[in-house]
């Protein structure tokens, strides 16, 4: 059960869609604001696991295929979104408002990360998927909290400087796109 937690740490601590939205989230609208938004990845993600672990795993080849491409659209989206979020000195498109913990739980099913996680975590160990939920419950607060805190630490710095930023911004928006070619 060690390994596992071991791979649940650096799998929930490690950039990806859901770290990247929080931390621009505390840039943006700071910590108090993003609760919801952290909840709702913490929350929604021990839920995936524990139910959506187990029937994800049923789900056809095929289906699931299509799931990705959708989680794949969805997170392009997101990123674009993100990375042109307007900054402080600027009326520019981008992230208007947090999401809401509805909009993060949901977004769990659609994140191929997460999905990955779930799937490969009960698959390449010998746990269940309560056990699984359990952990990620207790290791998820820290690993998002810490990206939470970080963007909410950097938003007075980056207010002040738009070039940063705007760079910060598109670096993140970047890095979701990224995190999908691992997926």
């Amino acid at each position: 059960m060690f390994e596992f937690f071991v791979f649940a740490f650096v799998t929930a601590i490690t950039p990806g869609p859901n770290n990247s939205m929080l931390m621009a989230s505390g840039i943006k609208f700071g910590r108090k604001a993003s609760v919801p938004h952290f909840l709702g990845i913490w929350l929604g993600f021990t839920f995936l696991f524990l139910i959506g672990g187990f029937i994800l795993s049923f789900i056809p080849d095929i289906i699931f295929n299509y799931l990705q491409y959708f989680g794949y659209a969805v997170i392009t989206y997101i990123a674009y979104k993100v990375a042109t979020t307007k900054t402080s000195s600027t009326n520019e498109a981008g992230l208007q408002k947090p999401l809401t913990f509805i909009q993060g739980c949901l977004f769990q099913w659609v994140n191929p990360k997460g999905l990955v996680m779930a799937i490969s975590g009960l698959t390449a160990f010998n746990i269940t998927s309560t056990q699984g939920a359990l952990i990620y419950f207790s290791v998820l607060p820290f690993c998002v909290g810490i990206w939470l805190i970080l963007g909410e630490a950097m938003q007075g710095w980056l207010q002040k400087n738009s070039t940063f930023e705007r760079i910060v911004y598109i670096i993140l928006g970047l890095s979701m796109v990224a995190s999908l070619l691992l997926a």
